[in-house]
């Protein structure tokens, strides 16, 4: 659950007249997780129910996503046509299943039909860790126990049986996705709001196929797979277009960034960087950036004031990037993107000196963070697995000792 005495964005805006719309596209984002706090309207029904081995949480699809979110900015401008919008359009289809429309799978050579539930990424997943150290100990074993050192440094960051054909799925996902944006984007214009509004188009990750031992992966590990992912700004009436910057930021940038280029006081707290700085031709301080894993979520995490004390932790300057492994007895990596973006050589490794003093450099970056963010404490809502034992118990197929 999200701390109360957190100020989001929504609330912000809101209180400076702003219409707050939200249209959620998987239940990671539900409200039952506090997250609609200063949304008037959050708009959370999903098609498709969480079913293990085939879903894994309720969603639902990117047509339908655009689609609501465009029947709210319809309501929105027909009550208060004067009143300014604040819209948030969550996506969540390129994660697993892969289940894209036919049209994209022809896009992507594949077959009308063709899909993976979970349980055939499970599979592949098993394909990958057999390749890379000779073990199969299931997708959900490493979820909550985490990666075993013999994983990580076998896996040679070459596709095993299935692996491609799962990748061009995920490609067909992100074809819709792209589609379903655009069709939103195309929606604002038609509506007259596009283009005096400030547009952000981000992720929370990416995914790793079988580049490193997080087989079809977004939390267990801190590779550029899952921590490169795109940050698009359009200005009001399209100042800036074209530009592109390629200093690393964060996605904590994204508060600090919206206050800024609208002129309000960011929230006391929010961490991140204005960005709108670099429009006004000011260059960015080069600067660390922090990123923590989510998983393995079992007793890695127990006992622990905040849970990801000894989880994966990487920190970024320039090109250089360290990763720490608390878990796993301190495991240490260093790299230099510019030489090396596929983080295939673990500077630490060679023993050089230079390498050991940049790993000391930047682990004194994380130790300076880590004492110095205490985030509010937050607490986990199971109400999904419930509402889904509930259904079946209905339905006859869970007794009591179940």
């Amino acid at each position: 659950m999200v701390h109360p005495e957190n100020v989001t964005l929504a609330e912000l805006l809101g209180a400076h007249g702003l219409q707050t719309l939200a249209v959620i596209g998987s239940f990671a984002l539900e409200s039952v997780f506090g997250l609609d706090q200063g949304f008037a309207v959050y708009d959370e029904e999903f098609g498709l129910e969480y079913l293990p081995g085939l879903y894994d949480q309720n969603q639902r699809r990117a047509s339908d996503v655009t689609s609501r979110a465009l029947d709210l900015v319809d309501a929105s401008l027909e009550a208060a046509p004067d009143k300014g919008l604040f819209l948030f359009a969550h996506y969540f289809d390129p994660h697993t299943p892969y289940d894209p429309p036919d049209y994209a799978l022809r896009e992507v050579g594949l077959q009308d039909g063709d899909r993976a539930d979970l349980r055939q990424v499970a599979t592949v997943v098993m394909n990958h860790q057999d390749a890379a150290a000779g073990v199969r100990l299931g997708p959900r074993w490493v979820f909550s126990n985490g990666l075993r050192p013999e994983l990580l440094d076998g896996a040679s960051g070459a596709p095993a049986a299935g692996g491609r054909r799962l990748a061009r799925l995920y490609d067909a996902e992100l074809r819709f996705l792209d589609d379903e944006l655009g069709r939103l984007l195309e929606g604002l214009s038609a509506r007259g709001v596009l283009g005096d509004s400030l547009l952000i188009i981000t992720g929370d990750h990416g995914e790793t196929f079988w580049e490193h031992a997080d087989f079809w992966n977004h939390g267990l590990a801190l590779y550029q797979t899952t921590l490169h992912v795109p940050m698009l700004v359009r200005l009001p009436g399209g100042e800036g277009g074209g530009s592109r910057f390629y200093e690393p930021v964060s996605t904590l940038d994204v508060v600090p960034t919206v206050t800024g280029l609208l002129g309000l006081t960011c929230p006391e707290g929010a961490k991140g960087m204005d960005l709108s700085r670099i429009w006004r031709g000011e260059e960015l301080p080069l600067r660390a950036i922090i990123s923590e894993a989510t998983q393995p979520i079992g007793d890695v995490e127990r006992g622990q004031d905040w849970p990801n004390a000894l989880k994966a932790k990487a920190v970024r300057r320039g090109p250089w990037k360290y990763i720490l492994t608390p878990y796993l007895g301190g495991r240490e990596e260093l790299y230099n993107l510019d030489e090396d973006p596929s983080e295939r050589s673990n500077l630490l490794l060679t023993g050089e000196v230079d390498a050991l003093e940049r790993a000391t450099e930047l682990r004194s970056e994380l130790v300076r963070w880590s004492q110095a963010h205490s985030p509010l404490p937050s607490s986990f809502n199971d109400s999904q697995s419930d509402a889904i034992l509930k259904r079946l118990g209905a339905l006859g197929y869970v007794g009591e000792d179940d």
